[in-house]
């Protein structure tokens, strides 16, 4: 039985992390410093151990340490499907049954229908990159990233499961008549019941079979279940079923009446039975199902019960599809995204000089522990979660900026090295701690709320800004306190290329009040006039044209797109390269829009241009034949001929739905609740209102810019919208921080003190948005066409979120303090010595 428990690694996964919790209740609970420097150590050691044991699969350790096999070819990481591509699954929605057995058509609502239920099984946590869209009246077209043939089939079965759940009484007397039955199925018919047969294994693992008459109504179905959960260890292959308090009800009622230990219940799934186990006791909300070979099996039927199908789906074709990005485009944006990350790590060392080599440690472990939690949980890689991971790189980035421009505060008053690491922890760790979470915040409920990419892209970011505060808290100070022990650590030098100045930034206020007022009324205007012109196809839905290739002669995703990138459309194109049983096949989605006689639509100039542009492939023409082989003939006698690749054409709907953007905003606005919340309790409400309408005010910039130079709202817009919204989160709760401190220390005029302190940060500010925005920068002039729309909108809400930290959400709450009548400072005073007396209320 030990060997069962601890051959599960999410046994041993909870396990670890239990243990890791107990280091780390250890390492705060301890006051001498040299024990929490061991401590901090044995847990860094342990965690970055445990996360690069999940990139690496165990199988593949020997061949790496050999170096038989490169690490980039045996990590354990996933990538989307606009990455890496994976598998297209088309599905045809069939007609449901009615009360009375007569078929209902399939209904526009029945297909969505459809879609939310497939979501719901392939990717209820949002992890997966499924791309779900409606195709045509009756067929939905699905794409997972790239899953092996086994993964494809149980997918496929996935899909076509209509998990109708049924509870049903078995016959008192079954033993006797199910076989008389089973013997004469025609003389023998029990009123009342139907006959199945149960198939099972035997404790030698062999089959067996046992023939069954189980009532023809059910007496509780899969509607009243709220929760079902696979089980594990010695109970694989169980699932934990509960139900809503109607069920519950209706279960009580059924089990009550009959005979404990003698009479059975039979569990039906889709007409056959799972299992049919004797009744011990009379039961309630929870109950079990057995009969799944495994806890994969059990998984899918948990998720399936979860997500049950009112129309039948059928899979009537697979296909392997290429990257939607392109090859060319992942690999040019993958190698600007490291030559942008390799600038910024080069940048931090030179500024920094040895406590920068420090930072590149700590940047190294949060890097690892991010993709070892990616790796561990089975989430994959997608552009929205690569957006996440550059908001992680730069909330990490920005964290050691933190510490070490207190460190060169500390420094320059005099103390010695020691004692100018530890203060600047302590006066950082504030900063940089309401920075995150306030960040968290958003991110954990945009995961509990939002759905498709959007969870991606919560995932991502969660998982990076713990490792993040992982990384800059603990690992960083663990490593001065050792190379300080040890005698290394003499002198810290760094640049200084930002002069120690005070400005007036509140005073700006009369300029840049005036100037975002315009900013932002331009921006609404060309929206409003735009209208749906300036969403993409992913919003509005279009059409989906498809050549299908016999034989080897084929046109390349890369070569299509580039014909079409120069096409004059209504709307932004993108092509797919994919294979399915026939051979190659070229699709593009592109706006299926109307147009008046003498003109073209979307679809059509796309054809036109490829068969141009390849005439020996796609346009040569050969003559339609008659049943009898001769050539067709028209009513004046002429050869009637076609091209001999048709372009297949298919409305498709929105991947980006209304309901997906329904509950992305009511998950944001929730999100900005809760933040107004956590800045209101930790500061005051002038702070809360003041981060409130920057963030507002740097969404409505962003968009109104990138819609007036011409962009698409698309998936990739939504990924870096969130990015923004975050990265100005923390801009701006990092300039509180300093602010709050200053007032509750400094003497002086608040709007001075408020100077100051804006003036303070300035260097921190400066150097966190230069490194993001090289970054970036880097990735729009390298990452390709696909990518320049992402790293557009990055940079533009870099930009944008910087002066709003500081000529927008401090003069707000400096107004806003005033036209109050309060005092600023004796507020925070108050609120501190409150938190102090009442440690818990603060």
């Amino acid at each position: 039985m030990l060997a069962s428990l601890f051959s599960d690694d999410r046994l041993l996964t909870f396990l670890a992390g239990l243990g890791l919790l107990g280091l780390f209740f250890w390492y705060f609970a301890s006051d001498y410093e040299r024990r929490k420097r061991n401590i901090g150590s044995a847990i860094v050691l342990l965690i970055a151990l445990f996360s690069f044991m999940s990139i690496i699969p165990k199988e593949q350790w020997g061949n790496v340490l050999k170096g038989e096999t490169p690490i980039s070819k045996a990590h354990n990481l996933k990538g989307g499907i606009d990455l890496i591509g994976g598998s297209s699954f088309t599905l045809r929605v069939q007609p449901s049954k009615g009360d009375n057995g007569e078929e209902i058509p399939v209904t526009p609502s029945a297909v969505q229908q459809a879609i939310q239920t497939v979501e719901g099984r392939l990717n209820a946590l949002g992890t997966s990159d499924t791309l779900i869209v409606a195709q045509g009246d009756d067929r939905i077209l699905v794409q997972m990233p790239g899953i092996a043939p086994e993964e494809a089939q149980r997918t496929r079965e996935t899909l076509e499961k209509i998990a109708k759940l049924e509870l049903k009484a078995v016959h008192p007397e079954n033993r006797v008549l199910a076989n008389q039955v089973a013997a004469d199925p025609e003389n023998e018919i029990i009123p009342g019941y139907d006959f199945k047969v149960l198939k099972d294994k035997d404790e030698d693992g062999k089959a067996t079979s046992e023939n069954m008459l189980v009532k023809s109504r059910a007496a509780l179905d899969g509607t009243y279940i709220v929760h079902a959960q696979e089980l594990y260890g010695p109970y694989e292959g169980q699932l934990d079923v509960t139900l809503n308090d109607e069920g519950a009800s209706r279960m009580f009622d059924l089990t009550s009446k009959m005979t404990l230990q003698e009479d059975r219940l039979a569990i039906v799934l889709d007409g056959k039975v799972l299992s049919a186990p004797t009744v011990q006791a009379i039961l309630g909300k929870k109950f079990q199902i057995t009969g799944m070979g495994n806890a994969k099996e059990a998984k899918a039927l948990a998720s399936a019960l979860l997500n049950p199908l009112k129309n039948p789906l059928i899979v009537e074709e697979e296909r392997t599809v290429s990257a939607t990005l392109g090859k060319e485009t992942i690999y040019s944006g993958i190698y600007a995204g490291i030559a942008g990350l390799g600038l910024t790590l080069v940048f931090v060392l030179l500024y920094y000089r040895f406590a920068g080599m420090i930072a590149l440690i700590g940047l190294g472990l949060n890097i690892c522990v991010l993709f070892g939690t990616m790796a561990m949980f089975g989430f994959t890689f997608t552009l929205p979660g690569i957006a996440g991971i550059i908001l992680t790189i730069g909330v990490a980035v920005d964290a050691n900026v933190i510490i070490y421009e207190r460190l060169r505060e500390e420094l320059a008053a005099g103390k010695s090295i020691k004692s100018a690491i530890n203060t600047a922890y302590e006066k950082a760790f504030s900063a940089i701690f309401d920075a995150n979470i306030t960040t968290l915040i958003t991110a954990l409920i945009l995961f509990w709320r939002a759905s498709g990419t959007v969870k991606g892209f919560a995932i991502t970011l969660t998982i990076g800004i713990l490792a993040s505060m992982l990384a800059a808290l603990l690992c960083t100070r663990v490593l001065f306190w050792w190379f300080s022990d040890a005698g290394m650590l003499k002198k810290l030098n760094f640049l200084n290329l930002i002069p120690q100045r005070s400005f007036d930034f509140l005073g700006k206020r009369k300029i840049s009040f005036p100037i975002s007022a315009a900013l932002i009324l331009a921006g609404l205007t060309v929206t409003g006039i735009k209208g749906t012109d300036a969403l993409g196809i992913d919003f509005t839905g279009g059409a989906r044209i498809a050549f299908q290739f016999e034989d080897d002669t084929h046109i390349s995703q890369p070569d299509a797109q580039k014909v079409i990138d120069g096409l004059k459309l209504t709307k932004t194109a993108s092509s797919q390269e994919e294979e399915n049983n026939i051979g190659h096949l070229l699709t593009v989605r592109c706006a299926n829009n109307e147009v008046e006689a003498g003109e073209e639509a979307d679809p059509e100039i796309i054809v036109e241009a490829l068969r141009k542009a390849f005439p020996e492939t796609l346009g040569q023409r050969v003559a339609v034949l008659d049943d009898n082989g001769a050539e067709k003939k028209d009513e004046a006698g002429n050869t009637i001929t076609e091209w001999k690749y048709q372009a297949a054409k298919e409305t498709i709907s929105a991947s980006l739905g209304s309901e997906f953007l329904t509950t992305a905003v009511w998950a944001l606005i929730i999100g900005l609740a809760a933040i107004l919340i956590y800045i209101t309790i930790r500061f005051e409400f002038s702070f809360a209102l003041g981060a409130f309408a920057a963030l507002f005010h740097d969404l409505l910039i962003c968009l109104g810019i990138v819609v007036i130079y011409g962009h698409e709202m698309s998936l990739i817009h939504v990924g870096a919208f969130l990015t923004i919204a975050g990265y100005s989160i923390n801009d701006t709760i990092v300039i509180f921080d300093r602010i709050r401190e200053d007032l509750q220390t400094k003497r002086g005029d608040v709007k001075d003190v408020m100077n100051q302190a804006i003036s303070s940060t300035l260097s921190r500010t400066v150097l966190t948005s230069a490194t993001t925005f090289v970054a970036v920068l880097v990735l729009f002039i390298f990452g390709g066409t696909a990518l320049q729309d992402f790293s557009f909108t990055i940079m533009i809400g870099v930009i944008v979120g910087t002066y709003s930290s500081i000529f927008i959400a401090s003069p707000i709450v400096y107004i806003w303090t005033k036209m109050r009548g309060a005092n600023l400072r004796r507020e925070l005073l108050d609120a501190n010595l409150e938190a102090e007396v009442n440690p818990a209320k603060g």
